[in-house]
Formats: C-alpha cells, structure tokens, sequence
C-alpha cells in the first residue's frame, strides 16, 4: 500500500518523539531501580556481615550442631525480615530460616550457586535469581586463623520494588499517551505545510514524464521549497533540450544502421555484445534479443576473429580478413574502433564488417575469365598462324595438302567467330542493350521446333525423347526467340553429352504462378563439386571432351542470363544417372 509522504512525515515526527519520551522515562526509572537495588543490596551487604558475627562462634567449631546454627538462623531472619541462609564450606546447608528439620537436611548442595561461589573465591558475591530474589553471600571467617568457616547467605525478595516501579511505569505510559495525542495534531499542521507544496511539484513532474515539460512549477515562497522549485524548472528545461538533441542523434544513428549493408557490432570493454545492426545479425543468421548480453566469443566462435577481438579489446589490432560458416563460407574485412569515454579510458569496442565474399568471386571470376579467354582465343589462333607459316614457307605445297590446310584455318576461324559472336552476346545480355519482345509464349510449341532442329544429331545417336506436359499449360511471358536460344541450348548439351541410344525427357508443369521444364538426360553427369561453377563462362566439367564437341564454355552462362532477364531461374542437379536442367519462368499475366 502506497503511504502519502505527508503520513510519511506525520509518522516519522511521531516516532521520534514517542521514541524520545520513552527512552528519556526507561533511563530514568531503570537509573532509579538500579540506585534503589544497589542501596538494598548494600543494606543486606551490612546485615549479613552483622550475621556473620553472630554466627562465628555456632560454626567455630568442630562438629557445629545443625539445630543450633538453624534456630539462630529463625530468630534473626525473622527479626531482619530476610532469609537466612548458613552454608558449610563445601556447600551443605546447615540452616535457613524458611527451612527445618528433614527439609533442611534435604536441601541441595549450594556450593555451585554463584554468590556461594563467589563469597568463597572473591570475599563476596550476590546475585539475582527467579527475577524476584536478591541474594548476598559473605564468607564466616576464623578469628585465629582467617579460614573460612561457612557462608552466610541473606535474601530478601524485590516484589515490593517491582511494585514501586510498576505503578511509574503506567504514569509513563499515561504521560506518554497525552504527549503522543498532542504530537498527532502538532505534527500534521507541520506535515501539511511542508507536503502541499511537494504535491504541486509532483503533480508538474507526472506531466514531464508524458512529455510535456513546458509545465513550471510556481515559486511563491523565498525558502528550500522555492529553491527546489526553480532548479525544478531549470532542470525541465535543460532535460526537454537534452532529449530532443538524444532523439535527433538516436534518430540518425538508428537509420544510419539500419541502412547500412556492413554489418555492426558493439562491445563492452568485457566483451560482451552490446549492440547489432539488422546487417549483423542477417550475417550471424541470429536476432538481436538472442545476442545482446552474450559474450562476442558465445556469438561467433571462428578463433581468428576472437583473437583480433582480444587484441582490439587491448589496444592493439585495426582490420583483418576472416571466413564465417562452414565449407567455403563468407569472407569479411572486420574493421576495430575504440569507443572512447575519455582521453585515455575505452568504454568498449566497435566491429564493422564488410561482406568482401561477392568481391573476391567476382575477382576470381576475373581471373578465371582472363584465363579462359586467353586459353581459348590462343588455341585457334595458334592453330591458324601454325597453318598460315606452312602455307608460307612452303609455296609448293600440292593442292590436296593446301586444301586441307585451308580448311583447318576455316574450321579454327569459324570457331573464333563463334566464341567471339557469343562474347559478344553474353555482354550485351548483361549490359542490357539486348531488348526483349515479351508475348505470350506457348512452350510446348517452342520445344517440338528446337527438337526438330537436332532431329540429324538425335537420329545419328538413337536418342529417345520423351516430351511430358500438362493439359492446359498457360503461355510464360517471354521472348520467343531468346526462350528459343535457352532451350536450344540445353537441348544441344544434352545431345553431345548423351551416349549412343540414350534418353532425354522433357517434364513440363505449373506449380506457383510458374512453368517448371525439366530437361533429364541420361548422360554423364555432372559432379557435385562443380555444379556451383557450371553457369559461369568459360567452365567445362571436361575440358578436352567439350572441345572435341564444339563447345566454347558460354552456352550455359548464356542460358542464365537470358532466364534472369526474364524472371526465372535455372538450376542444375546431378542424378544417380545423368544430369537435370530445371527452368522457371513466370506465367503470362494475359
């Protein structure tokens, strides 16, 4: 339950002032019955020293008689009006004035009592016992020789004292109840006038945190609560101008990170994640929540990354270069920044990854196509210049001889040109300078005339050819011409790659607004290893075999960016036996 602060304040005035009245009372009744019970104690002091007198002569003796020692007792315990208690040295009781006959003789052995013991050792002892007896014990001593001959116990009961002291205490409380009531109304005129201006700034500082800090708070007074007022209002301002700079620059900061390809990452100086952009955490294949507050090596366990972490952490290390992920995986320029709390003091580190995966295919595919094209073109060229020195060096070479030679050189041209032709059409495909005509397209049509087109090639090999497709199948929006070059690029692949009396089955279906062909051969096959590379120019799974067939490397990048540039997609997949093309291309809207 919430409790006003002017209760609050009310309670604590009240506390301290019953806190006050009853501790000043306890110290004064416990001061007066400690003096009123050091005063008896010391009157029992001086009585049982009188006693020890009267009973030095009964126990100087060496039998002393028990009934003697025990009337004596009666009579002065009686005439003192305190008990009397007469011990032996070793703790037998010889008489006590409220004891006689067979219970005296059957009283415990009071050597262990503490005041018989101290009497004993120290010469006097008393003691407290029941929370109602007070006992004073001092030793009898032998005029001769000064051996103690017993102890000489007296008791007297503190009732009457307690009852002294009981009656003052229900004063106490009495008094302690009119100051109480007194104190209830002082300190709730007190509490209201310091709260009612508390609750005026509390009422102004719930509208500050809705946000509307033009609310100020008046100033009427010249005391503290007029001070805290104005600061209250300086404060307003100040925190209203501090929160919206905040939000301009977390604004900016957020998009900035959002909008960044690179990926983000914030430390603390103990290496746990404190931050990550929408990049990183597409990078990690992990959300945010599942990141934050997670050491950098729980996030990413790659060891040469957590190394430059540590040294970064430490002061030293600016970028390397590092693979996340399994297999080939993803390659990453990590940049290291310090974030600096003050000159000399870093209050963490921040990681910017740069996704260099693309760039370094894309350089390997440089690479690889300057070698491609530099292996292709020198072949033919070679070739031609080889024939070209024959025909030169030697002019009488016989007609039949130099017919030959011409035609390799024809053959070897015609090769260039195509690799060349295709160069060039493969460029203009990505360049976009290749405009496509879209219409509606029938497939099924289009694929019985590329068929017709190998049908030498498909009878010379005994090619079995199955063409499936399903009833009905709409028309794909495309390029006739261009989806005419695709399959006949794929067709004329699966033909040469296809042994003698092979088959080659084309599968055609709609399935999720797209026309799939599937074009299965029963070839050799492609192995998993290069499946990934096969679309790029230039790369042959056989390099040797593929020449030998005419081929020039391009046909299936062709084939790629053909299907792109209208939508689709094509793929390849090695079987148990032979080799799966599989096209998408999207449905005509019309």
């Amino acid at each position: 339950m919430r409790l006003p602060l002017q209760w609050k304040i009310l309670a604590g005035y009240l506390v301290v002032a019953v806190m006050s009245l009853g501790i000043a009372g306890w110290l004064v009744l416990d001061v007066f019955e400690s003096r009123d019970k050091a005063l008896l104690r010391a009157g029992l002091t001086a009585q049982a020293r009188l006693v020890g007198e009267l009973f030095t002569g009964p126990l100087d003796r060496l039998a002393p008689d028990m009934q003697q020692i025990d009337s004596l007792a009666d009579r002065l315990g009686e005439s003192i009006q305190a008990r009397i208690t007469v011990i032996a040295p070793d703790g037998k009781v010889l008489g006590d004035s409220y004891e006689s006959g067979d219970s005296l003789r059957s009283m415990e052995n009071h050597l262990s009592r503490p005041e018989v013991r101290d009497a004993l050792l120290r010469g006097a002892g008393s003691s407290v016992r029941l929370s109602d007896m007070l006992n004073v014990a001092l030793p009898v001593r032998s005029p001769a020789s000064g051996t103690p001959l017993g102890v000489v116990r007296l008791s007297l009961p503190l009732t009457q004292i307690e009852e002294q002291y009981h009656a003052l205490r229900k004063s106490l409380i009495l008094a302690l109840a009119v100051a109480f009531l007194l104190s209830v109304g002082l300190s709730y005129l007190l509490a209201r006038n310091i709260t009612r201006p508390l609750a005026r700034m509390v009422e102004a500082a719930k509208q500050m945190v809705g946000g509307e800090f033009t609310q100020r708070i008046p100033t009427g007074s010249n005391d503290e609560l007029s001070d805290l007022a104005r600061a209250f209002n300086q404060m307003a301002s100040s925190i209203e101008d501090k929160i919206e700079t905040l939000k301009q620059d977390r604004a900016k900061m957020a998009a900035t990170l959002i909008a960044m390809q690179e990926g983000v990452m914030v430390l603390t100086v103990d290496g746990t994640l404190r931050l990550t952009n929408p990049a990183m955490e597409r990078m990690l294949g992990r959300h945010g929540t599942e990141l934050t507050g997670k050491s950098y090596w729980e996030v990413v366990r790659q060891p040469k990354l957590n190394e430059f972490i540590s040294q970064a952490l430490s002061g030293a290390g600016q970028t390397t270069e590092i693979s996340l992920g399994t297999g080939p995986g993803r390659t990453f320029q990590v940049y290291a920044s310090s974030l600096a709390e003050s000159h000399d003091h870093s209050a963490g580190l921040v990681l910017v990854f740069h996704d260099m995966t693309e760039l370094r295919r894309l350089e390997q595919v440089r690479k690889d196509f300057v070698a491609n094209v530099s292996h292709e073109l020198r072949t033919p060229i070679t070739a031609i210049k080889g024939y070209v020195e024959a025909l030169r060096d030697d002019p009488k070479v016989d007609l039949q001889q130099r017919q030959r030679f011409l035609e390799i050189i024809e053959t070897h041209t015609d090769r260039l040109n195509v690799i060349i032709t295709d160069l060039l059409l493969l460029s203009k495909i990505e360049s976009g300078q290749i405009p496509l005509q879209q219409h509606p397209v029938e497939l099924v049509p289009l694929l019985d005339r590329t068929l017709g087109l190998f049908s030498h090639q498909i009878h010379r090999k005994q090619h079995k050819i199955v063409l499936n497709a399903d009833s009905a199948l709409p028309p794909v929006l495309g390029d006739e011409e261009r989806l005419g070059q695709v399959f006949s690029n794929l067709l004329d692949n699966a033909i040469k790659y296809t042994p003698d009396q092979g088959a080659i089955t084309i599968t055609l279906g709609e399935k999720d607004g797209s026309i799939d062909v599937h074009i299965d051969d029963t070839g050799i096959g492609i192995p998993p290893s290069d499946l990934p590379r096969i679309f790029e120019r230039f790369y042959r799974v056989d390099k040797a075999r593929s020449r030998e067939l005419g081929g020039t490397g391009l046909g299936l990048a062709i084939v790629k960016h053909l299907v792109e540039a209208h939508g689709g997609t094509v793929t390849a997949e090695s079987r148990e036996k032979g080799t799966r093309f599989t096209v998408k291309l999207p449905v005509s809207p019309n």
